[in-house]
């Protein structure tokens, strides 16, 4: 697998990844991961919010936007596992990773797989609106009738107001959604194995579904520099406070350049 990452092609070949500012000589790359109910879409923008020496990679998981065709994938260690694979050829500089909230849990999970089967890792983990992950879901809601599921969706503040606008929008969105929950709410971390990787954690003021206690218990997680910082904002502070997260992973991202 190392002799993989040496010969590796940066052509993104690979349905599983999405870059829409393509920047083949930059020095690194931030693998953006998806949160519930969304695709690589929401990161199409942040390629022009980061300095030319940056490439950013989004994640484009299985039955949504131009994958719609496919199965959606319920589990998440296996869905890591079929991204490890695909992931593993573009590893050939130094990167990060970046996931928001369902999103955060597949970027730790890949990561520790990264380490184990092929003994690599990023260089900084940066982990978004999701709390520690041996600590379960308390709020399930993925196995609720349609009206009760998106009433809980919206108690929860769980699908974003761009998406609320638009009533084909949320038909569309749901059947995502309730599968991405699912990954969510059966999935725990069965180990505690501190990461050898910086860890930056994220966490929105008014996040219903995240409280601070359980972002700051991701510090079990992280074996070397852990930072918590908190935004205003609730479960999509991602949106709302996207300029300032971004200068945030930028400082980061300055030290491997």
């Amino acid at each position: 697998m190392v002799n993989d990452l040496m010969n590796a092609s940066t052509s993104y070949k690979s349905k599983w990844l999405r870059v829409f500012q393509p920047r083949p000589d930059a020095s690194c790359r931030i693998f953006c991961f998806p949160y519930a109910g969304s695709g690589p879409a929401v990161y199409k923008d942040w390629g022009n919010l980061l300095p030319p020496d940056i490439e950013v990679v989004a994640i484009h998981y299985p039955g949504r936007e131009s994958r719609s065709d496919e199965l959606l994938l319920t589990d998440l260690i296996e869905l890591v596992e079929q991204l490890r694979k695909q992931i593993l050829p573009y590893l050939d500089k130094p990167f990060v990773f970046f996931g928001h909230s369902m999103g955060a849990y597949i970027a730790f999970e890949l990561t520790r797989a990264l380490w184990k089967c092929a003994g690599v890792r990023p260089d900084s983990l940066f982990i978004s609106a999701a709390g520690a992950p041996h600590i379960r879901e308390p709020n399930c809601i993925s196995d609720l009738s349609y009206k009760e599921f998106l009433r809980a969706l919206l108690k929860l503040n769980g699908i974003p107001s761009e998406v609320l606008k638009n009533p084909e929008l949320i038909t569309y969105a749901l059947p995502i959604l309730r599968s991405d929950m699912r990954i969510c709410e059966s999935y725990t971390c069965q180990t505690i194995e501190p990461l050898e990787v910086p860890m930056t954690v994220f966490g929105g003021t008014q996040d219903k579904r995240i409280s601070f206690e359980r972002l700051e218990k991701w510090q079990l997680h992280a074996a070397t520099t852990y930072k918590l910082e908190m935004y205003d904002g609730d479960h999509f502070f991602i949106n709302t406070q996207r300029r300032k997260i971004i200068d945030a992973i930028n400082k980061e991202l300055l030290a491997l350049i």
